[in-house]
């Protein structure tokens, strides 16, 4: 009821009961949802950041995939080369061609200059080579291994402990490699595969494992997050997890074995670009 000081007219507003339990009910949800969107503002601010970091890897696997493109014209370029020598080696003798053989070497100095690409690509195409008796694919070229076996980091980071087997103390053995980066960092595929296992591990924490050609198994623990499912295709460079503490770990790092027809191998030998 509204009374007026001066001789006005009294007059008064009659609300509802139901209404205005509605209004304290509206007032008390609209609370409870303003608190819970502030107590939720921290991991919204690290999944839009953990976006922004997905979108500059996307943007850096889309240089990667440009080099490698670049490097497989390079590949059939050299390779046409080869044939074009072999084809002249059959048709005149060794002497008459060493002229030519040396220019043609100049000149091909000038137009590919080798990097670490070239030079694994070129242990692989040796048969004697350590990776060609330790897969046991004479049928493979160097070329398919290459695209086929895990031979890339699998974090930019800094290595904190190295493969270490077979040593007379069995609590020494360390089976893989640690990879030391801070929390969040993007955790790649080595290689193309079929996701084999996403679980929890009481020593290594969340474990992704990814099976590949040629007897490889690759498995990536410590993880904070799979970005995988089982059965998932991936390919390499492809972001299956980012980087954590879980299980018994002392700082964020990823722990990184390559197993080879069930046998846990130094990952170290399969990095062409050494860390």
């Amino acid at each position: 009821m509204f009374v007026p000081d001066d001789n006005g007219r009294t007059f008064y507003i009659r609300i509802n009961r139901s209404i205005l339990y509605a209004l304290i009910f509206f007032c008390i949800i609209f609370v409870f949802g303003i608190s819970a969107l502030l107590l939720r503002s921290g991991e919204i601010g690290a999944k839009l950041q953990l976006t922004y970091s997905l979108l500059n890897e996307n943007k850096r696997l889309a240089e990667e995939n440009k080099k490698l493109r670049n490097i497989s014209q390079k590949i059939v370029s050299i390779e046409q080369t080869s044939s074009y020598l072999k084809r002249l080696a059959t048709s005149v003798g060794e002497s008459d061609i060493i002229t030519s053989v040396s220019a043609l070497s100049k000149k091909n100095e000038d137009l590919f200059t080798e990097d670490s690409l070239d030079a694994f690509i070129g242990d692989l195409r040796t048969e004697g080579a350590e990776v060609y008796k330790e897969v046991k694919a004479s049928s493979a070229t160097g070329v398919e291994l290459s695209l086929s076996i895990p031979n890339i980091s699998p974090v930019d980071g800094w290595i904190t402990k190295r493969f270490n087997k077979d040593t007379k103390t069995p609590g020494d053995n360390h089976l893989g490699l640690d990879v030391a980066a801070t929390t969040g960092t993007p955790i790649r595929a080595t290689a193309p595969g079929v996701v084999h296992d996403v679980s929890h591990d009481t020593y290594f924490g969340l474990i992704v494992t990814i099976k590949h050609k040629f007897g490889f198994i690759t498995r990536y623990g410590h993880c904070m997050q799979a970005l995988v499912a089982k059965g998932d295709r991936v390919q390499r460079g492809q972001t299956i997890a980012l980087l954590g503490n879980t299980g018994r770990s002392s700082a964020p790092h990823v722990h990184y074995e390559i197993l080879r027809d069930g046998k846990n191998v130094d990952p170290e030998k399969y990095i062409y670009k050494r860390l």
